[in-house]
């Protein structure tokens, strides 16, 4: 558990304010005129509670709706402190959540920030949910992970992408990069003066068609250099292996359908940024070959 110091805020208009943790991971507040909304609620209470303390010094709406972009712990880890309040997510959000949460819980239990209770979103939408009033729109957007969703400030014309875009690659968690690619596509076009990322801060369109090279190489197959990846040289790596682990894991779950447990199976590589794709793609199929025996002898 680690005790956070003070957030940074970067305020972006009369309404809406970057909050940025001491992990340089940020979520986004909009003080609407009915509510006042939050977008990702970082690893835990703690950090919660240093939200809570900016807020009070602010004019805001009592009433908190809590935003999930996506359902990585990182993002998620807070909404225990808002079980009470509306927490909206996509509807995978919560069903990805549901069945994850544990596993990143215990792959990552060093992160939280205060006792974590896993906490699901309590309202989830398919496509698009607007709140009118406030001018703030929520709306599905696939590719990070399947569950992703941006935030758009209509009024203000800031929207909000979690881990969408990042500097300078972005994480592949979702094995549909072709419906990545069209959502970084429609962000290209989208009316908005203002992007926020949730690790790489105020963002602009040139970093956006960088990722959108990045993930066309990827699914092209092409060799990439990820030494200039620098500090993310280990992303990539992880970026395919994710990929493999994605293409075993449907395998796996027609072997085994009611009896596959997520847990288990993602637990089988526990550095999965730092093995060799030849080698996990040896251990997979190993792994495959043996529940398959274990199957033909029930």
């Amino acid at each position: 558990m680690k005790i956070m110091s003070d957030i940074s805020c970067t305020i972006l208009s009369p309404r809406t304010r970057i909050l940025t943790f001491d992990d340089n991971i940020s979520v986004l507040l909009i003080i609407g005129s009915r509510f006042t909304f939050l977008c990702d609620t970082h690893l835990g209470p703690e950090s919660m509670k240093k939200v809570l303390n900016e807020l009070g010094t602010i004019s805001h709406p009592e009433q908190m709706v809590i935003f999930n972009s996506h359902s990585d712990w990182d993002h998620v880890w807070g909404n225990c402190e808002f079980s009470h309040n509306l927490i909206i997510g996509h509807s995978t959000c919560r069903d990805r959540l549901k069945e994850r949460g544990e596993y990143d819980l215990i792959s990552h239990s060093s992160m939280t920030r205060g006792i974590v209770t896993i906490t699901l979103p309590n309202m989830t939408f398919d496509s698009r949910l607007t709140f009118e009033e406030d001018d703030v729109e929520f709306i599905y957007a696939p590719g990070h992970t399947i569950d992703s969703s941006v935030c758009f400030d209509r009024k203000d014309s800031i929207l909000y992408v979690g881990d969408l875009v990042e500097d300078p690659i972005p994480y592949l968690d979702y094995e549909r990069t072709d419906l990545y690619l069209n959502t970084l596509e429609m962000l290209l076009t989208f009316p908005a003066d203002i992007m926020v990322s949730a690790h790489s801060g105020i963002i602009v369109r040139d970093l956006i068609r960088a990722n959108i090279a990045y993930i066309q190489a990827v699914q092209e197959g092409k060799s990439i250099d990820n030494s200039r990846f620098g500090a993310y040289d280990n992303v990539h790596q992880l970026n395919l292996n994710t990929r493999i682990m994605f293409r075993y894991e449907k395998e796996v779950r027609d072997i085994l359908k009611e009896k596959f447990d997520f847990l288990s199976f993602w637990s089988l590589v526990p550095n999965l940024e730092k093995i060799l794709s030849d080698e996990l793609e040896i251990n997979l199929k190993q792994y495959l070959m043996e529940i398959e025996k274990v199957r033909r002898h029930q």
